[in-house]
């Protein structure tokens, strides 16, 4: 079945002056904000530049290929300079923080599809350890960094631009748009068309339960893939879409693997029950712990990458028996009350797997056996 490339390859002929935004096309401005346009923030003016000519510019960077995150990104940038329709989109500015001593990572882009209309759009976790603590501390700590700059970033931006904006990202970039869009200041928040969630995680219930959500609820559009992990994780207050993937498991996070028709994505009545088997597990796993603890248990799991020469997962891969060593002299150094932490929550996770694994697969096969 098609996917995102497809539809460049298909659409791009077209501007968005003659054919406004659709689904598709937000979905491909989240892929959009993975590419390393941080490498290039020199060359983008204030008055911003082709997307075609960022793309162009992205590959005559040394070694621009290592900085991608899948694959499929490099076509991406290809198609893209090829096309009409995303090629004539102006990146207006580029954002990209890491702050290890915070726990923060933040990245976002402005797109101009025509005059006086912009989309927003908030970049997912990275390969950082810093991103990935970050993602984790979301269950525990609200809001977080990134959480608080999404705001600022729309209210800069909105300040800086006249217009109207769309507002987007994938997984916790998906989750920053929506933050983003709650907790700016009204004004702003009045100008912005739609909110696209892709597959991002949602919020505690005391947050989606602020008066804040309900306002934006009608504008947020959140799609998750059948077999979603990270779109489940936390509660969302508005209605979700369902999508097909042709990936298996928590691979269907991958967009590329989203399928779609013409202009629309492929939509399914169900989740699959190793989505439900994740959702209810974390879910279940956080309600068993105080918030203290889960802080605790986060804090003391990444305690272990400490005194790692390597800041991302791909670099600690590549030198894997090193650093498994590394982590495991971490593990034994740790005093023992951290230790403690690390096994009883693992012990809880695994409790809680259990359980769910018997409710909901082994009733399953049951009732089939029954039929």
């Amino acid at each position: 079945m098609p996917n995102i490339l497809d539809y460049i390859k298909w659409r791009g002929d077209l501007t968005f002056e003659n054919d406004r935004l659709n689904q598709v096309d937000a979905l491909i401005f989240s892929r959009i904000s993975y590419l390393p346009f941080e490498n290039i923030p020199n060359k983008i003016s204030d008055s911003g530049i082709k997307l075609s000519k960022a793309c162009k510019m992205l590959t005559q960077q040394e070694n621009y290929r290592e900085k991608l995150l899948w694959n499929e990104d490099e076509n991406l940038i290809n198609y893209c300079a090829e096309s009409i329709r995303f090629g004539d989109v102006k990146l207006m500015c580029c954002t990209n923080i890491i702050n290890e001593e915070e726990k923060e990572q933040f990245s976002a882009i402005v797109l101009m599809l025509k005059p006086r209309q912009y989309f927003i759009v908030f970049r997912g976790t990275d390969n950082s350890f810093v991103g990935w603590h970050e993602d984790f501390n979301m269950s525990c700590r609200f809001p977080v960094g990134s959480q608080q700059r999404a705001v600022e970033f729309i209210e800069d931006t909105a300040q800086k631009l006249k217009g109207d904006f769309y507002v987007g990202g994938h997984s916790k970039g998906g989750n920053l748009a929506v933050y983003g869009s709650a907790f700016c200041n009204d004004s702003v928040r009045k100008r912005i068309i739609a909110i696209y969630n892709h597959d991002g995680p949602g919020f505690d219930s005391k947050t989606v339960n602020m008066k804040s959500f309900d306002v934006i609820k009608n504008k947020i559009h959140t799609y998750v893939p059948q077999s979603s992990v990270v779109g489940m994780m936390f509660e969302h207050r508005e209605d979700y879409t369902i999508i097909k993937s042709s990936q298996k498991g928590i691979m269907q996070h991958d967009i590329y693997s989203w399928e779609l028709m013409g202009k629309e994505l492929i939509c399914l009545n169900s989740r699959t029950n190793s989505s439900l088997f994740f959702d209810k597990t974390f879910t279940e796993f956080a309600d068993n712990m105080a918030v203290d603890q889960r802080a605790a248990f986060i804090d003391a799991l990444f305690s272990l990458t400490d005194n790692l020469e390597e800041k991302t997962f791909d670099e600690l891969s590549q030198n894997l028996i090193k650093n498994s060593v590394t982590i495991f002299k971490n593990l034994k150094n740790i005093d023992s009350k951290t230790r403690d932490i690390i096994i009883k929550s693992i012990m809880e996770f695994l409790k809680c797997a259990k359980n769910n694994f018997s409710e909901i697969y082994i009733k399953e096969r049951v009732v089939n056996n029954r039929r």
